[in-house]
């Protein structure tokens, strides 16, 4: 984890170099989203923004004692209330409903300084709070692989709850899911276990980028798009679709050598073969150019 006043693009390239060998658990997200922000923003500090996420959790753990005095004693109740409390009442943060395709919703210092963004971001949130959190009885808050809405699963002694980030850490029941599932998939989608699994903390940032790529190809920007596959690489270097992706836009790019390289890796570590075949005519019509 970096602690510098001042950043420079090679500092945060580094870092996610870091993150990308690193274990899952080890990974910092809110630190890692605080870089990449940095990173799309050019800003060369970070510091005023992770202060301001330890005062996030500063303040809930002050009103946690509030409550009760003995923290081993609250319950899961208590502790939503409160992070709500902070997060939406306090700081004032909500999600984007008005500009919701902005950019900004998927940049943190973004997010930080508009008090507004998408669930994923505001899900960031509360997972950095709801893990730094000084409690006797472990809290676990873990991000889920719901379709189109990122949700949080919050575990404490014994009890499950799954909350919306994006309505003011609202608990959605089988039902809500259902109905939100249909109607981004298909009114024939069903509920299957794996759309409430949970997701790695590489992941996350990966579905956070995502957000920012799909954006920019819509806006028919596909340099930038670029960089951002460039960036996830960075993190999940061992993710095949990835780079299979960088390279097909390297070659729309015109970027010939750099998509073979790309391709060919793609090809080396890519261990289902229904992406195969596309991505070798592409290898075999770039390499054809080169002649």
């Amino acid at each position: 984890m970096l602690h510098r006043t001042s950043l420079s693009p090679a500092d945060i390239n580094h870092h996610l170099k870091n993150v990308g060998l690193a274990d899952d658990d080890d990974i910092s997200i809110s630190e890692t989203a605080l870089l990449i922000a940095a990173h799309e923003r050019q800003s060369n500090s970070i510091d005023r923004y992770r202060d301001h996420l330890a005062n996030l959790v500063q303040q809930t753990d002050d009103l946690l004692l509030q409550i009760n005095e003995s923290v081993d004693q609250l319950a899961l109740n208590d502790i939503l209330t409160t992070i709500e409390t902070v997060l939406y009442d306090i700081q004032g943060y909500k999600g984007d409903t008005e500009t919701y395709d902005s950019l900004e919703n998927a940049n943190l210092i973004s997010v930080i300084e508009r008090r507004k963004g998408l669930p994923i971001v505001l899900g960031i949130l509360y997972l950095h709070i709801i893990r730094s959190l000084n409690l006797e009885q472990p809290l676990v808050a873990t991000g889920l692989n719901f379709p189109g809405h990122f949700l949080v699963r919050i575990s404490y002694r014994k009890k499950h709850v799954i909350i919306d980030p994006f309505e003011r850490g609202k608990v959605r029941d089988t039902p809500w899911l259902r109905a939100t599932l249909k109607s981004f998939m298909s009114d024939q989608a069903e509920l299957r276990a794996e759309f409430t699994q949970s997701v790695s903390n590489r992941n996350i940032l990966l579905r956070l980028q995502n957000n920012i790529k799909v954006r920019l190809i819509e806006a028919e920007e596909p340099e930038k798009a670029l960089k951002v596959l460039e960036r996830m690489l960075l993190i999940a270097p061992k993710e095949p679709a990835i780079w299979r992706e960088t390279g097909m836009l390297q070659a729309f790019l015109n970027n010939i050598l750099a998509a073979i390289d790309t391709l060919e890796h793609y090809l080396l570590i890519e261990e289902d073969h229904r992406g195969l075949m596309e991505a070798s005519h592409m290898l075999q019509k770039l390499k054809a150019q080169l002649n």
